[in-house]
């Protein structure tokens, strides 16, 4: 009776390394609006708010909002005079790379020239919910 021969089969261990992913860090954010700009900044606001979730869910973005000229007193006509966001990131580069990506920056809200983007440090983070 004739054997069956098995074939023989190599398996082969994936010895391919990748470097650790770099550190990432704080960005605090600071992006005035042009001047009287405040109807094409609602205009394109959904979209802006839209395009942002999935980089706050990825954790990309922590924090955000419009900075006010004074405190909401007609929900209806705000004050805002530019936006404030913390990033987490590994380089500033990579801020810049997302803000350039955005409504307001393509829409010509933000005043490109005036954009600040600074590594930060929190010292603490509250829940801001019913402000």
């Amino acid at each position: 009776m004739a054997e069956e021969s098995t074939p023989y089969v190599l398996k082969m261990r994936n010895t391919t390394t990748s470097a650790p992913p770099k550190p990432k860090h704080e960005w605090i954010v600071i992006v005035p609006d042009h001047e009287d700009v405040l109807d094409k900044r609602m205009a394109v606001r959904p979209s802006h708010l839209k395009n942002l979730t999935p980089k706050v869910e990825d954790g990309f973005w922590m924090m955000g909002g419009a900075i006010l000229s004074e405190p909401i007193s007609d929900p209806q006509k705000p004050q805002i005079t530019g936006s404030v966001m913390l990033a987490v990131a590994e380089s500033k580069e990579d801020v810049i790379r997302q803000l350039k990506d955005d409504i307001y920056f393509k829409s010509g809200v933000w005043d490109w020239d005036r954009v600040q983007v600074h590594p930060f440090k929190s010292a603490f983070r509250k829940n801001t919910e019913g402000v």
